[in-house]
Formats: C-alpha cells, structure tokens, sequence
C-alpha cells in the first residue's frame, strides 16, 4: 500500500487535472465513476484561484458566486473539497 503522506501531498484540483488527461476519461464521467459535478467544480476552482490574484479570498468567494450563479456557501466549499 502506498505511503498515506505521499498521496496526501497532491489536491483534489491536481488529481482532477491527471485524470482529464486518460484517454478514458469520458468513459469515467459517463458511467458515473467520476461524478459529471466535479468538471463545474473544477472550473469553479480555477475560475477562484485567477480571482485571487487581484482580490483577497473573500472577495474571489463573492466574484466566483456571482460568476457561476451560485451561492457562496457553495463556493467555500467546493473550494474546501479541491484544495486537499
């Protein structure tokens, strides 16, 4: 069994990012190995993180929301999901 402390090194955001690059990748989100949601999340994420080069985190919560027409609460915590 892998080392747990290596495994935990990488995000959410950067495992996401390995597997959109398998060739089966379609093949995971169609059959519902990996959940359609998690491309949004993703994008969400993205979209957050270029924010918070010119606004501080609250600020690129407010902007990410408003952006992806939903709440910040939702924000927060996709955020909290893809960061580690």
């Amino acid at each position: 069994m892998p080392d747990k402390k290596m495994v935990n090194n990488m995000s959410t955001h950067d495992l996401l990012g390995k597997l959109e690059k398998l060739e089966f990748f379609n093949d995971l989100i169609t059959s519902g190995i990996v959940p359609v949601e998690w491309l949004d999340y993703k994008l969400m994420y993205e979209y957050y993180l270029d924010e918070l080069k010119s606004v501080k985190s609250t600020q690129a919560i407010c902007n990410t929301a408003e952006e992806f027409k939903v709440s910040e609460r939702t924000v927060y915590t996709i955020v909290k999901k893809l960061r580690g």
